[in-house]
């Protein structure tokens, strides 16, 4: 009898091996649709999170249009900035202002008297600052260099900070008002057995470095105004003023009509870009008779719908105003469903009444960013969809598996088969030979 057959197809000659890859291939085709249907939803998970990126720009766009603090915009502009910078907001309002900057606010400056060697030891004692009448101690027990002392002051949270310069004739203490203005006026007291630890509150008030608390104070239209900061934000409603420079400078406060036309321009830019990819993602190729991945996607046509919806619908409190639709701004639908602003008709709706704009462009960007969250939110519309294509891809995965599983078995099956038709044809090989010998030696024998 035959042996075990080491090699598929030993025995009866056949190329066994490629046999059971083609029927493996025949096998598999179930499988390779379950590959095909996995990446197809796969490209549509994809091209979902594209299209809610783009939405979401949209939406952005749209809380810009109903946000009233970024289109009635308005600009300051200083005829000297070095004296003064100003920003303007919403509660700002036109006109001209004389600005006068009599001082410049500055936080308290001091410097040791004393210059130390860098081996003065400080003894023990207590350091009192008083800032702005309130008392602060800073202990200090033992042997301290001027390293350590410094350390000590910055720990203890006094408001005042300790640095060091180190020059020729020595280093020297400089103590530094974390508060600019009279607010941040300090003294410093010692009490101490120990000398150096005394010298320190004696001050070199002839460094002209050294500089005393002061509040910054401008005359505003011949108004004074005092201020402990450099930036005074209560002085004129509506201005942010910096103060940067002793003198006199005008300021001039205008609307920023611009900042208009430029939202406009940015809403209608991100409008369109949806518009582009939806057509995009949606295409079907009559050709090659493929869809791209949203193609037939109800949960797209229900987007397009619901834009359409904000675009179009008037919303209430527009009923009766002298701009009721996006169109009467200049903003109007084109064919291929884009969006296209005519600036002419909308700078001359600005220059009749630009409140009235402002408050059409504010309804619209209110109508546009909450019907769009109902789109990109974790429970909109897109996020549905996305749950759905995850369970399907789960589900599908699930599915391989078992037929994977079943594809292996019936492989092994296939090669048993063979293996078994092989050690068969081999005995039957080997019994034949045996019998012609054995036909042959009677024959030699007769």
């Amino acid at each position: 009898m035959a042996g075990s057959i080491s090699s598929l197809g030993i025995g009866t000659g056949l190329d066994a091996n490629s046999i059971v890859s083609k029927l493996m291939s025949l096998e598999q085709i179930p499988l390779t649709a379950l590959n095909a249907k996995t990446t197809a939803f796969n490209a549509k998970l994809s091209s979902f999170g594209q299209l809610k990126s783009a939405l979401s720009t949209l939406q952005t766009a749209a809380k810009t249009l109903a946000d009233p603090n970024k289109l009635a915009a308005y600009t300051a502009t200083a005829a000297d900035t070095e004296i003064v910078k100003a920003q303007a907001n919403f509660f700002a309002s036109a006109g001209t202002y004389s600005v006068e900057v009599l001082n410049l606010a500055s936080a308290q400056k001091r410097y040791s008297n004393t210059a130390y060697a860098s081996s003065t030891s400080f003894g023990a004692g207590t350091l009192t600052f008083n800032v702005n009448g309130v008392d602060k101690d800073v202990e200090l027990t033992g042997s301290n260099s001027l390293i350590e002392v410094r350390a000590a002051i910055n720990a203890a949270n006094t408001g005042v900070t300790a640095s060091i310069i180190s020059g020729d004739s020595g280093d020297r203490l400089v103590l530094t008002s974390t508060t600019e203005g009279t607010a941040g006026a300090f003294t410093l007291s010692v009490n101490s057995a120990d000398a150096n630890l005394q010298s320190l509150a004696s001050f070199d008030l002839a460094n002209p470095f050294s500089t005393n608390a002061q509040d910054a104070q401008a005359k505003i239209d011949g108004i004074l105004v005092t201020s402990s900061t450099n930036t005074l934000s209560t002085a004129v409603n509506g201005l942010t003023l910096t103060l940067t420079k002793v003198g006199t400078t005008q300021l001039t406060v205008a609307k920023d009509t611009g900042k208009v036309s430029e939202a406009v321009n940015t809403f209608v830019k991100a409008f369109n870009d949806v518009i582009t990819r939806v057509k995009s993602e949606s295409a079907y190729d009559t050709t090659t008779k493929t869809g791209k991945p949203l193609n037939a996607e109800s949960t797209v046509r229900s987007v397009m719908q619901i834009l359409a919806g904000a675009r179009t619908t008037v919303p209430a409190s527009l009923s009766g105003t002298p701009f009721e639709t996006l169109s009467t701004l200049g903003i109007s639908i084109q064919k291929d469903g884009q969006l296209v602003v005519d600036s002419t008709k909308l700078t001359a709706a600005i220059n009749t009444d630009s409140a009235a704009v402002e408050n059409t462009l504010g309804a619209y960007g209110t109508a546009f960013s909450n019907a769009l969250e109902s789109i990109v939110s974790s429970t909109g519309l897109i996020a549905n969809r996305e749950d759905g294509i995850k369970r399907s891809i789960s589900l599908l995965g699930a599915d391989k598996e078992r037929l994977q599983f079943r594809l292996d078995s019936i492989e092994k099956r296939y090669r048993a088969q063979f293996t078994a038709l092989d050690t068969l044809v081999s005995s039957l090989q080997t019994t034949g030979s045996y019998l012609s010998q054995q036909l042959a030696s009677l024959n030699n024998n007769s």
